[in-house]
């Protein structure tokens, strides 16, 4: 028995030094010198020194997750500097087109309580006080200058076309004029609980879209993209049975929806625009990191190809992250959203520790000696966060929050944080 105590103490001993071993070796790397790049200091900025090109016409800016208030507080900041710096007047949001007109309106009048507005999101990551901030923001800008000079929000997602049908009747409750009597009534006969019913109206959105489009004035092409998203809503490929090709549709129409915007903004007389969505979405290349097949494109790369390569991207990225995420399956009243912990031990965003704030950004274009570890870094694959919506137990052993990529391949600059925070939805 004693034989057999003694055993145990010493297997377990050796575990204890084994385990010890492997933490200190890891420790000893992770707070080496080895870890520093040299160089980081000169090559990375601030993110008030750094520069946003001018002779762009779109600016993509990203999230490694959906659910860490850096992410959203940076979408505020990139407006600003574009805004005072640059020649942008416009940002596009991941949601539907219907979600960001109700916003618009609001930032354009001084009734509407903002932190009421947002309760009725579609997506509880957008129901923030950061979101709230960018809102106010605008509002009070557009205060001091004439609508056709003023901040504008947009929406670029075609899911939830019901919503579109819902805000077109919203107007014509309001007597709006745009719509002729026949297209009223057309609108106004759809069940927007069917989608069956919606679908049978495909050809008249088509139509609808096709004259809206044809008219001058700014109020008829923002309705035009509405009908436009309805159609291409209906057109979309099954997400359960065939969720590659609805990928590739969805990434496809967002970034034929941020066209038509643009041509809308050029017409107020701006010569860029801003589109913010999940990194997945914003990025350069194939969107295989989200599953959608190795023939799709992500966003990015439509909007890349849109405007013959006019196209600034720039991606965002922790090293570690309390990231609040929906919990997959909860949805309706058992919605249900909880904070995790995620390290992408991407050695890039590690540098982020050595600047003021834990911030700092990176511009791929700039890096230029190919002998120098930093251009061999951003130009070779490495691990890097991207967490998506819907958690279960699979991301914890898949290690679904980190994908490899090549970093400058994907992005043209990213703004790396050492640590970033949790959103705190207000309404959920």
């Amino acid at each position: 028995m004693k034989r057999f105590r003694m055993t145990g103490f010493i297997c377990l001993a050796l575990t204890i030094l084994f385990v010890g071993t492997l933490l200190f070796l890891r420790l000893g790397k992770v707070f080496s010198a080895e870890r520093k790049i040299n160089g980081i200091e000169e090559a990375g900025v601030s993110f008030e020194d750094f520069k946003i090109p001018t002779d762009v016409k779109v600016v993509g800016i990203g999230e490694a997750s959906h659910g860490n208030r850096e992410f959203q507080t940076v979408k505020k900041e990139v407006f600003q500097k574009m805004v005072e710096e640059c020649d942008a007047r416009a940002i596009c949001f991941e949601m539907t087109a219907a979600e960001a007109s109700g916003y618009n309106d609001a930032v354009h009048e001084t009734e509407m309580n903002l932190t009421d507005l947002i309760a009725l999101t579609d997506y509880p990551l957008y129901d923030t006080a950061e979101i709230v901030d960018l809102l106010e923001w605008m509002r009070e800008y557009n205060q001091t200058v004439p609508y056709e000079e003023s901040l504008m929000i947009y929406g670029i997602d075609m899911q939830g076309a019901y919503r579109s049908v819902e805000y077109l009747q919203s107007l014509i409750a309001k007597g709006t004029d745009i719509l002729t009597e026949e297209e009223k009534e057309k609108i106004n006969s759809i069940n927007t609980e069917s989608g069956e019913e919606i679908a049978l109206a495909k050809e008249f959105f088509e139509g609808l879209n096709a004259r809206l489009s044809a008219e001058d004035s700014i109020e008829e092409r923002l309705l035009a993209v509405h009908a436009q998203i309805v159609v291409q809503s209906i057109n979309a490929p099954n997400f359960d049975s065939e969720p590659s090709k609805y990928n590739n549709h969805r990434d496809l129409s967002m970034a034929t929806n941020l066209k038509n915007y643009y041509e809308i903004e050029q017409s107020r007389g701006n010569t860029q625009i801003i589109v913010t969505a999940h990194n997945g979405h914003v990025m350069k290349g194939k969107s295989e990191a989200f599953g959608a097949g190795d023939e799709s494109l992500a966003m990015g790369e439509r909007i890349n190809q849109l405007f013959d390569g006019s196209y600034f991207c720039i991606g965002t990225e922790f090293y570690n992250a309390t990231v609040n995420i929906h919990t997959a399956g909860t949805y309706d009243a058992a919605y249900e959203r909880a904070d995790h912990d995620f390290c992408s031990d991407d050695i890039l965003a590690y540098q982020a520790r050595y600047f003021e704030g834990g911030r700092y950004c990176l511009d791929f274009t700039k890096i230029t000696n190919p002998k120098s570890r930093l251009y061999k870094l951003v130009h070779n694959y490495v691990f890097t966060g991207m967490v998506g919506e819907g958690y279960n137990l699979l991301n914890e052993i898949s290690k679904g929050h980190r994908v490899k990529l090549i970093p400058a391949d994907r992005y043209d600059a990213v703004i790396y944080y050492y640590e970033v925070s949790p959103i705190d939805p207000i309404h959920y």
